[in-house]
């Protein structure tokens, strides 16, 4: 049974922190506007500042696509902002938090208040802020049972060699001209606008700070490719090494009974 809140409950709050993942939906005004809904986590990106105020950190989209702004674009445009969260372990709930949002681009006052340099995600390029003005708790019954097994660190790969570029650049030449393998390249380009044509970012890409050269440099690992495709007999996929051990451990089994089998045969022929 769904119940509504004025506020967070101060009863879910410790439920929320825990939780791996949520998703943030917002649409245009426009009646013929693409509506969004994004999937969001990492650890320590979602914060909670009290039971009215909520906010995330905004990370850098695929780079695979010109867009990928569009969060950031309808909350500029409108304000409307929903985050869910969803219990894929323990008891069955969704929470939902609904209000008006509002975004502060990195290296903004707001942001910098918020994410010191050292504290910041690789492709972080924004905080976006809610303003709940209701919340809603319901069962989730339907929801299956999933097991949190990693985080993707793709994206903080990805994001920290384009950083890596802005710095060498910035270092040498100040912030112009944005060396087009950077970040703030990736951003003046593809960020500035949604698929329906609203503004997207405005200034983060203008911005003459310069990454944290640690994050940059830090080993942030590599996915578990196994997670992602399985043991695979086909192109640039690894073998699965218990399948590659048991076919040689199975052929060396074969040869040493064939080999047993002819000695006993000869034998008795002998006879």
């Amino acid at each position: 049974m769904v119940q509504f809140y004025d506020e967070i409950p101060a009863f879910v709050i410790p439920w929320i922190q825990q939780q791996k993942m949520f998703w943030v939906a917002t649409a245009p005004l426009s009646q013929s506007g693409h509506v969004n809904l994004s999937p969001k986590g990492f650890e320590g990106t979602f914060h909670i500042m009290d039971q009215k105020t909520v906010w995330y950190e905004d990370m850098s989209g695929s780079a695979l696509f010109p867009q990928g702004i569009e969060t950031v674009s309808h909350v500029r445009e409108n304000g409307r902002l929903t985050i869910m969260f969803c219990a894929f372990e323990g008891p069955p709930r969704i929470v939902r938090l609904f209000g008006t949002g509002i975004v502060h681009e990195f290296d903004t006052p707001e942001y910098n208040a918020l994410i010191p340099l050292n504290k910041r995600q690789p492709g972080s390029r924004s905080v976006i802020m809610l303003h709940v003005h209701k919340a809603s708790s319901s069962c989730g019954y339907s929801i299956p049972f999933y097991t949190f097994k990693s985080h993707r660190m793709r994206l903080h790969i990805m994001a920290a060699q384009k950083e890596g570029e802005d710095i060498k650049a910035e270092t040498a030449n100040g912030a112009q001209p944005l060396p087009e393998k950077g970040l703030k390249w990736y951003w003046k380009t593809k960020n500035t606008s949604s698929i329906d044509g609203l503004p997207g970012l405005q200034n983060a890409f203008c911005s003459t700070k310069i990454f944290d050269e640690k994050n940059v440099k830090k080993d942030w690992g590599k996915d578990d490719e196994r997670l992602s495709t399985g043991p695979k007999w086909e192109g640039r996929r690894w073998l699965d090494p218990k399948m590659i051990m048991g076919f040689i451990l199975g052929v060396v089994v074969s040869a040493l009974w064939m080999n047993l089998v002819g000695s006993v045969g000869l034998k008795l022929k002998s006879w």
